[in-house]
Order: structure tokens, then C-alpha cells, then sequence
């Protein structure tokens, strides 16, 4: 369980999200959404520990992460996938895998899981081609595999399908269906509405860094309107008549 207590996140002087109550069970697929810069990267980092709250706390099964050394053991239990690339590109993408397998269980060799994945994605063949060489989708692929080494009872990704093209978003989905099954509490968040629909249990929608809709899925009519519900709507539609091209 994963608990999130007035939380709130300033950079310099300004809210990166304010007041935050939530709370994330295990074995449900919560999906976070929100238009650019409404705080989504802000609170999945609050979450996993990256940002430490200026007001407020998270707790992870009652450990907050304001607790360094006490959540540290919950810390390694969490696949976290931000935005940008977190891996080193000047070394392969083996290496890279081979040095979150060390970090997180301290074995020295791939994990039978991250085996099974790495064929999974189809990734073999780039394996010792340095990261920074690779497509942002073969770059996405192995940074996912990266994040799910060892034993993980939390997800957090944020854009986790960025660059991906059909067939992997699909293979996305049918992961996070099997962690699921695992009981494993899973967030991401997406800008992709097609992407959510009919897969996600749980729907958190941020604006302004505020907590605007916090809703079972199965009880929104269309992802669509509820995100157009929060937006300013003016300038959705384009007028060709008026746009100078």
C-alpha cells in the first residue's frame, strides 16, 4: 500500500503539485494523466522516493520515504521508468542491464525474469550495441527491462509507451497485466488515451498540480471528455480560415 499524505512539491517558490491524498493498493493498474506540466512526472517521482516532499509525506507499507536508510530496502523493490533516459550511453546495453542486475540483487549475472524479457521484447540482437547508439524505442525496450531486475512489488513509469510502436505496446499491456496477477501496485502515466482504455483500473486525473478526478475506470464514460472536461477547450478545434500557413 502505498500512501500519499498532504503532499506537496515546490520548485522555487512555485507548486510542482499541492495537497496530495491518495492511496495505490496492490494487484490494480492505476493510470495518471494530465495535460504537460500539470505535475504527473512531479508526483510519480514524490512516489518513488527521486524528490523528497516539502510538505506532506509518502509512506510505503507505513515507511516514509523521508526515512532514507528505512526505505532504501523499499526502494530497490520498485521499477521505476522515468521520462528521460536514466541509462549510461557510452556503455552497451547489456552492460547496462548487467549493472542494475549488480545494484539491485548484487548477483554479477542476468536473472532467468530478465532473460525471459529481454527475449520477450526481441532485444538480442542489440545487446552489445552501446545504448546511446540505439532507437528511442529500442532505448524504451531496454531501460523497461532495466527497471523490472529483481524482485518488485511497486511499478512506476512514467510515459512508459513513448516511441514504442504497436506490437510492443501491446506486449506493454500483457506485462503489466502479469504483474498484476503478481499483486504487484502498478503507476504510469500516459498521454495516450487510446493506450488506457479498457486497461487501466484506476484513473487519476492531475491539473495544476491538484488532484482533479480520482475515479475507478469502469465508471467513466470516456477518458476523452474527462480530460477535455478539465482543459481549456478554446483552440481544440482548428480553423483553417484563420491560420496563416
Amino acid at each position: 500500500m502505498i500512501i500519499c499524505k498532504d503532499l506537496s512539491k515546490l520548485f522555487g517558490g512555485r507548486p510542482g503539485i499541492r495537497e496530495v491524498n491518495l492511496s495505490f493498493s496492490p494487484g490494480i493498474i492505476y493510470g495518471i494523466i494530465g495535460y504537460n506540466g500539470a505535475g504527473k512526472t512531479t508526483l510519480l517521482r514524490c512516489i518513488e522516493g527521486v524528490y523528497q516532499p516539502s510538505a506532506g509525506s509518502v509512506y510505503h507499507n507505513d515507511i516514509s520515504t523521508r526515512q532514507t536508510k528505512a526505505f532504501l530496502p523499499c526502494r530497490r523493490r520498485i521499477a521505476f521508468l522515468p521520462a528521460d533516459d536514466f541509462l549510461y550511453g557510452k556503455l552497451t546495453c547489456v552492460e547496462n542491464i548487467e549493472l542494475a542486475t549488480i545494484l539491485r540483487t548484487g548477483q554479477n549475472k542476468l536473472l532467468t525474469e530478465t532473460e525471459k524479457l529481454l527475449d520477450y521484447f526481441e532485444t538480442r540482437d542489440f545487446l552489445d550495441k552501446r545504448f546511446c547508439d540505439c532507437s528511442t524505442g529500442m532505448k524504451k525496450k531496454i531501460q523497461i527491462i532495466a527497471s523490472l531486475v529483481g524482485d518488485i512489488d511497486t511499478i512506476i513509469w512514467d510515459e512508459p509507451n513513448d516511441g514504442l510502436d504497436i506490437i510492443s505496446n501491446i506486449k506493454i499491456k500483457s506485462l503489466l497485466n502479469h504483474y498484476k496477477q503478481k499483486n504487484v501496485t502498478i503507476l504510469f502515466s500516459c498521454h495516450v488515451l487510446e493506450f488506457l482504455n479498457g486497461f487501466i483500473d484506476y484513473c487519476v486525473l492531475i491539473k495544476g498540480g491538484t488532484i482533479a478526478e480520482s475515479l475507478e475506470a469502469d465508471k467513466i464514460a470516456s477518458l476523452e471528455d474527462l480530460y477535455l472536461g478539465y482543459s481549456d477547450k478554446q483552440g481544440v478545434a482548428f480553423d483553417a480560415s484563420s491560420a496563416e500557413l
